[in-house]
């Protein structure tokens, strides 16, 4: 029966018998030979199995490519940017096109696959794999289209924003984007988006003009503000819960090539007086200027802290609202110029290779009050054995000046966000243990905070939580879930469970 469903639900079915086994399983060129009913996880966590004839019928369906656990290429494809997390899906669609991915979530829903939907693959807590369901990987996926004239880029759901700020800054234009370029541009706008330019110019999801998405019921439709209201408003901020997005369009700001930043760097034994002048610093802040601190923590106790800043308008202005900063203390390093954006943008790249072990907590609150930033120097005082940072990230600005249900991201009144983790090159047996020693520095800092960025969470958030992160958002976003994807396909992300 469910064969019989999914070829009358494919869009290729009738094509699909004249295509031989090999190519269809094919690998990065090298064929499969031998393919037979393979053993999925559903959504209720049971087994079910995919016959072999479904396998054919609908990998006859695609543009792309079908991976096995037995194929070339499987086990990069099915590994993300966290190399703490090691899932081995069933099977993973590398989609090439809105049609491979309807066929896909045609193909997930029929047998009620556990899902699990790959863009860049960036997602700390590793959402875009699972364990024995399907991967949707949207990861081949990497056009960007730019139209100068009209500020406006189209970028496919695979592209990393290194590719979206490549293609936009040939023309001096950028969208608030990101701050570390190998991140991908799809699950960081369905979350909102922080950006270096957000303080100006908004949320990355405040700044899309369309979505193309694939709902939970097969269906392919270009969502905007007038067409769907509803859905738009979900989309932007209300993370992977309604679809697998195809594309965005994204509105571009003629913002120039090049900007004032740069950094100061001082011992960590500093930390309480650099952290509370921080917290001055941030709090007079214009819109133009974004401030990030960072607290490095070595296992021999040493380290550092670095006050880094974005100014986006005239350098000339900014160099003197930074003055203080340039004469703050007694600095070990110093960096402040004039860079261009693309430099700015992978300039913390090196810090966060893709493949490490990572493990984090963060939260956002309103303020950097007294209490936190001594919470935060009693944790610099206590070193482990990873490397442990503490970073603070500057939000508000534009991003609140629109109400708080202006979209589905719920944190408008928020300034800053904190983010306390640690990482280390490879597994370990201590891992456990390490993490352990993260979530009790955690407690002390997270009285301090007031909700979190869904896409910097760690995954361990339950219903209570998420429910009121989302707060005054909740109940809309329920009615959009029930509406979209009413048996919760689309569950591996900050879910919003249904009701229908």
């Amino acid at each position: 029966m469910k064969r019989r469903t999914f070829v009358t639900s494919s869009l290729a079915a009738a094509a699909s018998a004249s295509f031989p086994i090999a190519r269809l399983f094919a690998a990065d060129g090298q064929p499969i030979t031998a393919v037979s009913d393979i053993r999925a996880v559903k959504l209720d966590g049971s087994e079910t199995t995919i016959e072999k004839a479904v396998l054919k019928e609908f990998a006859g369906s695609l543009s792309g490519h079908i991976l096995l656990p037995n194929s070339e290429g499987y086990d990069s494809a099915r590994k993300g940017w966290n190399g703490m997390i090691d899932k081995h899906p069933a099977l993973i669609v590398q989609c090439a096109n809105a049609n491979d991915i309807t066929n896909a979530v045609n193909l997930a829903r029929e047998y009620e696959l556990l899902t699990a939907v790959r863009g860049g693959g960036h997602n700390i807590a590793g959402k875009g794999t699972c364990e024995g369901g399907i991967q949707i990987s949207c990861t081949p996926m990497q056009g960007v289209t730019v139209d100068a004239e009209a500020r406006t880029a189209i970028a496919e759901s695979g592209v990393l924003l290194a590719a979206v700020d490549a293609a936009t800054q040939v023309y001096g234009l950028a969208t608030p984007a990101g701050v570390v370029s190998h991140t991908g541009a799809a699950g960081l706008t369905l979350g909102g988006g922080f950006g270096k330019l957000s303080r100006t110019l908004g949320l990355t999801s405040d700044n899309v003009n369309y979505f193309d998405i694939v709902t939970a019921d097969g269906d392919f439709k270009r969502v905007t503000e007038k067409s769907d209201p509803n859905l738009f408003w979900a989309l932007r901020g209300g993370g992977g819960n309604f679809g697998v997005v195809t594309a965005f369009e994204y509105q571009l700001h003629q913002v120039g090539t090049e900007f004032l930043s740069g950094a100061a760097m001082h011992p960590i034994k500093n930390a309480k007086e650099v952290l509370s002048f921080y917290a001055e610093l941030v709090a007079t802040a214009p819109n133009e200027l974004q401030v990030s601190c960072t607290t490095v923590m070595f296992p021999t106790g040493k380290g550092f802290v670095i006050i880094s800043v974005f100014y986006s308008g005239d350098p000339a202005e900014g160099e003197k609202i930074i003055e203080p900063l340039k004469n703050f203390g007694t600095p070990m390093r110093t960096d402040f110029n004039v860079k261009p954006y693309l430099e700015i943008q992978s300039s913390t790249d090196r810090n966060v290779p893709p493949g490490q072990q990572y493990y984090q907590k963060a939260g956002l609150m309103k303020a950097v009050a007294p209490g936190l930033i001594d919470a935060m120097v009693d944790i610099t005082k206590n070193p482990k054995p990873f490397t442990q940072t503490m970073n603070f990230t500057q939000v508000g600005g534009m991003i609140n000046a629109l109400p708080m249900d202006a979209s589905a991201y719920p944190n408008r009144d928020a300034e800053a966000q904190i983010v306390l983790g640690g990482g280390w090159p490879k597994p370990v047996e201590e891992a456990g243990e390490w993490i352990d020693l993260i979530r009790t520095d955690w407690k002390t800092v997270v009285p301090f905070t007031d909700g979190f960025y869904v896409n910097n969470s760690i995954g361990e958030e339950d219903d209570k939580v998420v429910n009121k992160n989302y707060g005054e958002n909740y109940a809309r976003l329920v009615e959009v879930k029930n509406q979209y994807d009413p048996m919760n396909l689309f569950r591996l992300n900050a879910n919003i469970k249904p009701t229908a």
